[in-house]
């Protein structure tokens, strides 16, 4: 079983990983420093001891030599090993090793020198003094006292020794701290999980943003928008589910009304004459399902389609009033097709322009004149919109007053003796409006009949 990753433990591994790398920092550039004030603290000793035999082998008393009891001293250490020498630039190494390297002066007699080398595989560091000798003033004594740095580095190891604990302390006290203010911080989004945990099932609204801090607000505002589409859905889904109960109770309790009438009286003319009713309300009821359908699929939410792409909309509507020709003939109607044959683009789903244009003929032919429907397709550009698709038809019209109405759900203009769902022109509205177009529907005179467009967005172009 693979444990959820926690976000506490994240958080407190994003801060102690860096502390950790500040823990060693700290302790490299402690023990640097150590060292460094070690080195002058041993470099004055180193120093002071050159100047102090300086002085005493050129007083006097001296006379350029140490005695016994001085060379102990200077020589004297339990665990280190420290040197001394007394050179007369004239007369060469007057007193201790003659090992130890010779210095050289810099511009400045008076300036001392530190060289650092190796005796012994020990590495040594040494201090020079220049003085002028009493005894002889031209001559020119070259005083130099050395010691193994074992000591400056034993000195830097206890600084960084005794300093590493409190730096772990701090590390603690400060991880501590850390732990506390995450479980404070975190603990701000308790308000919020409560909200969603108390919810109803149905309960979509929005959840309240006011208390949230401004780093989850993105969070918040993604529930809210996963909120809002599913409440889309489900009111699509309601809406349907209304719509094709109030669609399909008739043609059913139709369907049933012929059942019983044809079991009640199986006279041959009875039952043919009552499947004929069941035949058309069958045909009926598939129409219904169909643009109920088409109805969902343009209402449905914009995730739910395929991309939307480049078409050419003066192609597909004529390849689409094609294969429509030869029903139409066979019915009697007029159908045809005007505007260029292709070079009219426009962003959407092919499917659904399809649709669209078979609901616009459907209603034109339902709705054209009956003694001889005439129903012109035309794809033009707009200098308006990017372009205009219109069917317009040469029967009655419909009234001025019921226009605006035209496109609701199952709204039908009595009167003119046609059966319909009422979805027709609302299915072109959706379509429509899914594409960024404007449906607009209006009475033509001249020629006389009912007009419906659809302005199409312009494309934009490289």
């Amino acid at each position: 079983m693979v444990r959820n990753p926690s976000l506490r433990r994240r958080l407190l591994l994003f801060v102690s990983l860096p502390l950790l790398a500040v823990l060693v920092c700290g302790g490299i550039i402690n023990y640097v420093i150590g060292l460094h004030y070690a080195n002058k603290v041993y470099d004055r000793w180193l120093l002071d001891s050159a100047e102090a035999i300086g002085d005493l082998v050129n007083s006097d008393a001296g006379r350029n030599e140490l005695s016994e009891q001085a060379r102990i001293l200077l020589q004297f250490s339990v665990k280190e090993r420290n040197e001394f020498a007394v050179r007369s630039m004239r007369y060469g190494v007057l007193a201790g090793d003659q090992d130890l390297p010779q210095p050289s002066p810099k511009s400045g007699h008076s300036a001392p020198v530190f060289t650092d080398f190796r005796d012994q595989a020990q590495p040594m560091r040494m201090a020079s003094v220049f003085i002028t000798n009493k005894s002889d003033p031209g001559d020119m004594l070259v005083i130099s006292t050395a010691e193994t740095i074992n000591k400056r580095r034993a000195l830097a190891r206890e600084l960084l020794i005794s300093t590493v604990p409190i730096e772990l302390l701090l590390i603690v006290v400060a991880m501590a701290l850390v732990w506390f203010g995450i479980n404070r911080g975190l603990s701000v989004l308790d308000p919020l999980a409560h909200e969603i945990r108390m919810r109803e099932a149905g309960d979509l609204s929005p959840l309240r943003t006011i208390d949230a801090p401004l780093e989850v607000q993105p969070l918040v505002a993604t529930i809210d928008a996963l909120l809002g589409r599913l409440d889309r859905m489900l009111r699509q889904q309601q809406r349907f589910i209304a719509d094709a109960a109030h669609q399909l109770r008739t043609p059913l309790a139709g369907l049933r009304l012929q059942a019983e009438r044809a079991l009640a009286d199986p006279r041959p003319d009875t039952v043919r004459e009552a499947l004929a009713h069941v035949e058309r309300l069958s045909a009926g009821t598939a129409r219904a399902a169909g643009q109920l359908l088409a109805l969902a699929r343009a209402q449905a939410p914009d995730e739910s389609l395929g991309a939307a792409v480049p078409l050419d909309l003066a192609e597909l509507v004529r390849t689409e009033v094609a294969a429509r020709v030869p029903d139409a003939i066979a019915k009697g109607i007029d159908l045809g097709y005007h505007g260029p044959e292709h070079g009219i683009s426009v962003i959407g789903d092919a499917v659904l322009l399809r649709e669209l244009l078979g609901n616009l003929i459907d209603n034109a032919s339902r709705y054209g004149n009956r003694g001889g429907a005439v129903i012109t397709v035309a794809v033009q550009p707009s200098e308006e919109s990017g372009c205009v698709l219109s069917v317009q038809d040469n029967g009655p019209g419909v009234a001025q007053e019921l226009v605006p109405r035209l496109g609701e759900r199952f709204f039908r203009a009595m009167g003119n003796g046609h059966e319909g769902t009422g979805l027709g022109l609302a299915i072109v509205r959706e379509i429509a409006e899914r594409h960024g177009a404007e449906l607009s529907i209006s009475n033509h005179h001249d020629p006389h009949g009912l007009r419906v467009e659809i302005r199409f967005p312009a494309v934009a172009t490289a």
